[in-house]
C-alpha cells in the first residue's frame, strides 16, 4: 500500500472511530504531507501540485506552495484546517448490519465549503483524499491518485 493510500486509510479510520479533533488534524496533516507532489486538478480543470515548505531545522512548516504557474501560491495549514472542520461537520458515519459506512458530503464547488483562502486547491485535495465528493463524477475521477 502506498504512503498516500495508507494516509487516507488512517484518516478514514480516525473519523469513523471518532478520534479527538487535535488527533484528526494531525492525521490530516500527515496525509497532506504524503500527497505533496501528486498531480491534482482544480474543479475547473487546472493542473497543479504542491509541496510543504520546510523550516530551517528541517521540519515541515505550516505552508503549502502550490505550483500551477511560474509564480507559486502559498496556502497555510490554518486554511486547510478551517476547511477540514467545515467538511468534518458534514461527514456522516453510520452503521448498517454491522458495517460502518463513511459518507463524505457532496458539494457543488469549492465555495460551497466556505470563503476560505485557496479553497479551490484545498477542495481538489479533499476530493483526492475522499473527504468530499461532487456531482461531477469526471472531476472526481481525475482527482483520484
Amino acid at each position: 500500500m502506498s504512503t498516500c493510500e495508507e494516509s487516507k486509510r488512517q484518516l478514514y479510520e480516525g473519523i469513523i472511530e471518532g478520534r479527538p479533533i487535535p488527533e484528526l488534524e494531525t492525521i490530516l496533516w500527515d496525509a497532506v504531507v504524503a500527497y505533496q507532489n501528486q498531480p491534482l486538478r482544480t474543479l475547473s480543470g487546472l493542473e497543479f501540485s504542491y509541496t510543504v515548505k520546510h523550516k530551517k531545522n528541517g521540519e515541515y512548516s505550516g505552508e503549502l506552495l502550490v505550483s500551477r504557474k511560474e509564480t507559486s501560491k502559498t496556502l497555510t495549514r490554518s486554511s486547510v484546517m478551517l476547511a477540514f472542520h467545515k467538511v468534518l461537520e458534514q461527514i456522516e458515519v453510520t452503521e448498517k448490519d454491522g458495517t460502518v459506512l463513511f459518507t463524505p458530503p457532496s458539494y457543488k464547488g469549492p465555495k460551497a465549503i466556505g470563503p476560505i483562502f485557496g479553497i479551490s486547491y484545498i477542495f481538489s485535495l479533499f476530493l483526492a483524499l475522499g473527504l468530499i465528493k461532487t456531482a461531477d463524477r469526471n472531476i472526481r475521477k481525475d482527482n483520484q491518485i
